[in-house]
């Protein structure tokens, strides 16, 4: 075991997160913590490490575990800023680093000493190389050159300072420095959010080839279908632990759902059975009473009507039985969750003709593309290859470099940013999406139906999550009534079940949808169309 959660709980003024939960760790697991935004995964992980303490229960880790925390937010980068790419991710072999500096003083002092000062040195240098090489010291640099090359921070990003990178790339800096560490166990909360898919398909046979156990939170069901072994998921503040990859997961779901809505129908018809069996009873109880009456019965018929009559309590008894076991057997059941764009004006919204985009030099150029109502574009390929410059640059907020991109008159675009900087910090959510125009009854309905809770409503959007701002500024797009979406990496944050629901509703928008997204299966479940950018050119093709 390398550690425990024994009977969690944990409520905040507004809500109830964990409730008796447990979760045991063991040498070698790869467990996906799964669950809807919000509902504790990342506290979860944060009790594992001691900064989280619960209400109740037990927290325990092995003696001598060596425990790995990547945090969904914040990448641990900003203690020196200065600093460059490459010394930050070599920060775990730093004993390291110093022993290699002893070893060049070493051999430097070597070269001019002589007798018995060199007789000691060459004892020390050669006790000091023995422990270098022990430690990997003659490997640590191609494993950093490597990881850093596997997660998308190339040679040209080494000597860059900290302080100069993106936030996704102090992200996949941090998640690299931490792979790079000796671990035991290993905590990832949602390290696919800044990764392309040659990033994640690197980190997925890193992952599978690793020692380590882990506990991972990610929102790409692709991911986590290939590295994961268990899921544990969380919902209401139950924790129930899952054999197999996720897909295996949603499969038992069901089946344990489908077992629960059979459950319920059969105690539903032996309440109904009994119910009538009870009324019979009372029947045929009655009429021997008036029997009795009419023929002056001595006591025989009255005999015969009270044990009908007991026949009838007893089955009135086992059916109220049978309907409380029908209310506690009974699944839970969420209301159906349907969201429906406005119908739109407008089919030629957007042309693009041998456009390149980019600051200066061009990132990427020959871009050409139509949309008409009806197309999903999907924008895919490494990161830096300038997808996100040809949404911005479509939307005017950056000048082509060449050629054009022009929108129709009658197109009204509606822009999901990745960053959400769309959305006012100081506002509520609420206040964000009544910016719309839309009354607050529908405003309220879609955000529910995207999964914003009622307690995050009125909370300003600087307090709110990442995943909960992402819903906002969704629930923003759906109802400005936009015949052209152009989104930037919609389901980053956002939970799975969350996602589906997005899915279904892109897929009966009625304009056109320009889409950039690192996530396979949204990719192949939405996209009509996909632009395979890199290396400078882009390739335009069907689906």
């Amino acid at each position: 075991m390398l550690a425990q959660l024994t009977n969690i709980s944990l409520s905040y003024p507004d809500k109830k997160v964990l409730e008796e939960a447990s979760l045991t760790v063991y040498p070698g697991d790869r467990i996906s913590l799964t669950g809807e935004n919000g509902c504790g995964k990342t506290t979860l992980l944060r009790m594992l490490t001691g900064a989280v303490k619960p209400d109740s229960g037990d927290v325990a880790i092995a003696r001598g575990v060596r425990l790995g925390y990547l945090e969904q937010d914040f990448a641990g980068l900003e203690r020196d800023p200065g600093r460059s790419c490459l010394d930050a991710a070599l920060e775990p072999f730093h004993d390291l680093i110093e022993l290699e500096s002893r070893i060049n003083h070493l051999s430097a002092a070597l070269g001019e000493a002589d007798g018995d000062e060199q007789d000691k040195l060459l004892e020390e240098l050669g006790e000091a190389q023995q422990r270098f090489e022990a430690g990997g010291g003659y490997g640590f640099r191609p494993r950093v050159e490597a990881t850093l090359n596997g997660l998308g921070l190339p040679e040209e990003f080494w000597d860059r300072a900290v302080g100069e990178l993106s936030a996704g790339q102090r992200m996949r800096l941090a998640l690299g420095r931490m792979l790079l560490g000796e671990h035991d166990l290993i905590l990832l909360d949602e390290p696919t959010n800044h990764l392309d898919v040659p990033a994640r398909e690197w980190l997925e046979e890193y992952l599978l080839s690793a020692n380590s156990a882990f506990v991972i939170v990610s929102h790409d069901r692709r991911f986590l279908d290939a590295v994961a072994s268990k899921v544990a998921h969380l919902d209401c503040g139950q924790l129930k632990l899952y054999t197999g990859n996720y897909s295996a997961f949603r499969h038992q779901l069901q089946r344990s759902e489908d077992e629960g809505w059979r459950n319920f129908e059969k105690n539903q018809k032996r309440a109904r059975r009994l119910q009538k069996q009870a009324n019979e009873y009372r029947n045929w109880s009655g009429s021997k009473e008036k029997e009795k009456r009419g023929a002056a019965d001595k006591g025989f018929v009255g005999h015969r009507s009270a044990k009908l009559m007991k026949r009838a309590l007893h089955a009135q008894r086992r059916m109220e039985e049978a309907a409380e076991n029908a209310r506690t057997d009974k699944p839970f059941e969420k209301d159906p969750v349907k969201i429906r764009f406005a119908s739109t004006r407008g089919r030629n919204l957007l042309t693009v003709e041998n456009l390149a985009v980019g600051h200066g030099d061009p990132l990427a150029e020959g871009i050409s593309f139509h949309l008409e109502a009806g197309y999903r574009l999907a924008i895919v390929g490494p990161n830096g290859c300038g997808k996100t410059s040809l949404l911005r640059t479509v939307l005017g907020e950056m000048p082509p470099l060449a050629g054009s991109a022009r929108l129709s008159p009658s197109a009204r675009a509606g822009y999901f940013d990745q960053d959400n900087r769309l959305i006012s910090w100081n506002r509520t959510a609420l206040e964000a999406v009544l910016e719309t125009g839309s009354d607050e009854t529908p405003a309220r309905t879609v955000m529910g139906r995207m999964g914003v809770r009622r307690e995050t409503v009125n909370k300003p959007a600087g307090r709110l999550s990442s995943g909960e701002r992402a819903k906002t500024l969704l629930a923003k797009l759906i109802l400005g009534g936009h015949n052209l979406l152009v989104l930037d990496e919609p389901t980053n944050h956002l939970d799975i079940e969350t996602q589906d629901v997005l899915l279904d509703a892109l897929a009966e928008f009625p304009g056109a949808i320009l889409f950039v997204s690192h996530d396979r299966h949204f990719v192949d479940t939405l996209a009509t169309q996909r632009l395979e950018m890199g290396a400078g050119a882009a390739i335009m093709g069907e689906l």
